[in-house]
């Protein structure tokens, strides 16, 4: 069992009606203080809450607009890569794509190429026309 010293003992209540409502009275001020403290922090954190979901708003959209900036230019990447390039022969403009500039390279390696039995000076014209139109 516990010793009588070491029970808790609450203080003598003053039996003075003043002093009472003294206490009292500091006792409300002090809710009253406490209430506006929970107010104020309240605030606080509705503020932070709203400023949070307006930044993930604002990242999602900068998120989807940075999608499609990007689906944009890889078509506008495509459709330069598939362009097709001017080749002039004379006053005769041929537009060709890159995989016809690499066809008629190959097909005029297979006709001059000196290793093949071909000219080499008529390679040589092919390769200096065509190599304009890769890059």
């Amino acid at each position: 069992m516990k010793s009588p010293s070491r029970l808790y003992q609450p203080p003598p209540i003053p039996d003075d009606p003043v002093t009472l409502q003294n206490e009292l009275h500091e006792a409300h001020e002090t809710i009253h203080r406490l209430l506006r403290q929970i107010s104020k922090e309240q605030s606080r954190c509705a503020e932070v809450a709203r400023a949070y979901n307006k930044t993930v708003a604002n990242l999602m959209e900068i998120t989807r607009e940075n999608a499609v900036l990007e689906h944009e230019r890889d078509q506008w990447k495509a459709r330069v890569e598939s362009a097709a390039a001017p080749f002039r022969m004379g006053s005769i403009t041929i537009d060709l794509t890159p995989d016809e500039v690499s066809a008629i390279r190959k097909a005029m390696a297979r006709l001059h190429h000196p290793d093949a039995g071909g000219d080499a000076e008529r390679m040589k014209t092919w390769n200096a026309a065509l190599d304009p139109l890769e890059d």
